[in-house]
């Protein structure tokens, strides 16, 4: 901005301009002194003179009055004189119609300020001499700050990227529709919105592409509210939209509505159509006896169930969220703890030959078994460490743990060498220490790095994409192999398989529930293992649940599965049983948990 600029060229303007005031007020002071005490002195005996009693003209309170109205004389003499004698009559005529013209300004705007910065203007050339010009440069001195505390005020309450409300100007509106609440039964409704996959945005379009899209994001937010109605960015890809007046509760869901339905068609950012969701969050002051912060939390509970329900969806507050979110927290307290008091532990799931049935690996899958509810499921319990930051530290014993088991079944396994396969999430590859950690897993079990499989998702190809081939190369100088999940659920493009050494495609389950009930399914499950075979990449099919599908990927020349039809994932003891019955898993193991 130019503030610093501005601030340079008008400082020796300012420092003439105030010594020229302190001239002019100098003068000023004698004036007003002199008269000052020529009035009060010389008034109260004349004030006897007239019939003023003497117990009045003795009271210091009357003396006080004199010498005051002597001051103002003093004063309004001055100014007087500054005009005759400059010949300037005409000047000071001119400046009480702009001073009546101040004043009816200001009566019909109720600005005063702003009134008086309009109309009093000075020229201090051809005016009123030195006392102009120092009052000039004092009027454009606190022009100038009153507009710079304009603009930081603005800047305090304002989001700098789209200029919407920020999160303290929105909870000043929300204490105020919270006060209209309890004065006078006014209802309101707060929409929180968070916006679905915003990093992914970032990573493929740059910061810029990001930008671009939350200020598109909040324009259509302000085209789908009335004039009345507050939408605000909280923060990065959250905002915020208060809703007040008979009726809000409808009318929020309206809007809500509006926008996801804005948003179905894609956006053009940076020269490509972008498709993006809002998970949306609703609280009202009907559902929510607290304050307007608590309705804004209650929304964001909303908020977070409608994300995790699917996301791009709207999401009511209802009681069961907030009860929800304490069994959350009580989770993720004990969670902190799972790790140090042994109550993680990994479970085995087979990875068999499809033609043979013959086991060439196994899959780690984390368990935490608690002391009072049992086995927690990882659904329940993994996004929560996420979260938290957890999953590093988790991640960092599962690694250890896997590989020492993997190397101390080499020796016992009638089959051959085994691989292992961990899953690794992106928070804990992005996390600096990921390589040394598997470098260190190795060391200290001896495991051969050929043996272990590092499982990552497309969404990893979604991040600083630098870092991750960077990270990607160090890993592959270990020796270990890398596998893509969920391949065709995310965010790839067939051209990382080319950038990237990636050694196996591992098929979503989802696509496998489909390869013998729909043509599409069983399309997309061909070309799936038709692009492995040929770029030489290895193919695994999960969630492999049917003797049906069995057939289909042996129809298909899919290699390798895993799934209930195999087995369950397996303790370390019931995944030795498994290996020590042969090719062919014992019946008892293939029945579902």
């Amino acid at each position: 901005m130019s503030v610093h600029h501005d601030s340079g060229r008008t400082r020796p303007r300012l420092r003439g301009g105030f010594r020229l005031t302190s001239r002019v007020f100098w003068d000023m002071a004698i004036y007003m002194v002199g008269l000052g005490l020529v009035v009060g002195l010389i008034f109260p005996p004349f004030a006897v003179l007239l019939g003023v009693p003497e117990v009045i003209t003795d009271r210091p309170v009357f003396q006080s009055a004199c010498l005051l109205a002597g001051f103002l004389v003093g004063a309004m003499n001055y100014a007087l004189c500054r005009g005759v004698v400059g010949g300037r009559m005409e000047v000071l005529g001119g400046h009480l119609r702009s001073a009546t013209s101040v004043i009816t300004s200001a009566t019909r705007s109720g600005d005063w300020s702003e009134a008086v910065f309009e109309r009093i203007t000075v020229d201090s050339d051809d005016q009123i001499g030195e006392a102009g010009r120092a009052f000039n440069s004092l009027l454009g001195a606190v022009e100038g700050r009153k507009d710079l505390e304009n603009r930081l005020r603005y800047q305090a309450f304002h989001d700098t990227l789209t200029g919407l409300p920020n999160r303290a100007l929105f909870i000043e509106r929300l204490a105020a529709a919270d006060a209209l609440r309890q004065q006078d039964g006014t209802p309101s409704a707060v929409l929180f919105l968070d916006v679905d996959n915003l990093k992914a945005v970032n990573d493929n379009l740059g910061h810029e592409g990001g930008d671009a899209l939350i200020k598109l994001l909040g324009e259509r937010m302000v085209r789908s509210v009335r004039d009345t109605d507050t939408v605000a960015r909280l923060s990065g890809d959250e905002f915020a939209i208060l809703i007040t007046g008979p009726g809000s509760a409808h009318q929020a869901e309206r809007v809500a509505h509006r926008i996801l339905e804005c948003l179905r068609a894609p956006m053009q950012i940076g020269g490509q159509r972008i498709r993006t969701g809002l998970s949306i969050g609703l609280a009202t002051s009907d559902s929510c006896t607290s304050s307007g912060i608590g309705m804004l939390r209650a929304a964001d509970l909303a908020m977070y169930a409608a994300k995790t329900g699917g996301k791009g969806r709207l999401e009511v507050f209802q009681p069961s969220h907030h009860t929800a979110q304490v069994q959350r927290d009580a989770v993720r307290a004990q969670l902190s703890g799972a790790l140090d008091a042994g109550q993680l532990e990994l479970h085995y799931q087979p990875i068999v030959d499809v033609s043979s049935r013959q086991i060439v690996g196994f899959e780690a899958l984390l368990r935490w078994r608690h002391p009072e509810r049992g086995l927690v499921s990882p659904l329940e319990f993994i996004p929560l460490a996420e979260e938290s930051g957890l999953i590093v530290p988790i991640g960092r014993w599962v690694l250890q743990e896997a590989t020492r088991q993997a190397a101390a079944w080499q020796d016992r396994s009638p089959l051959g060498r085994l691989r292992m396969s961990v899953n690794v999430s992106v928070r804990q590859f992005q996390h600096p220490d990921l390589v040394g950690d598997v470098a260190d897993a190795l060391r200290r079990s001896g495991l051969a790095a050929s043996l272990l499989t590092l499982e990552i998702t497309e969404s990893l190809f979604a991040q600083d994409i630098e870092e991750t081939t960077r990270k990607i190369a160090l890993l592959k100088d270990l020796g270990v192999r890398l596998a893509l999940d969920d391949f065709g659920t995310g965010y790839s493009s067939l051209s990382y398989l080319r950038r990237f050494p990636i050694d196996s495609l591992k098929i979503d389950k989802s696509f496998i529930d489909g390869v013998t009930t729909s043509t599409e399914g069983h399309a997309v499950v061909a070309a799936i293992t038709q692009l492995g075979h040929d770029l030489r990449l290895e193919v695994v099919a999960e969630g492999l649940e049917t003797g049906d599908q069995l057939e289909a990927l042996r129809s298909l020349a899919c290699p390798l599965g895993q799934g209930y039809h195999f087995s369950r994932p397996l303790t370390p003891g019931d995944a030795v049983k498994l290996m020590l019955t042969g090719r062919r898993p014992a019946p008892a193991m293939l029945v579902p948990a």
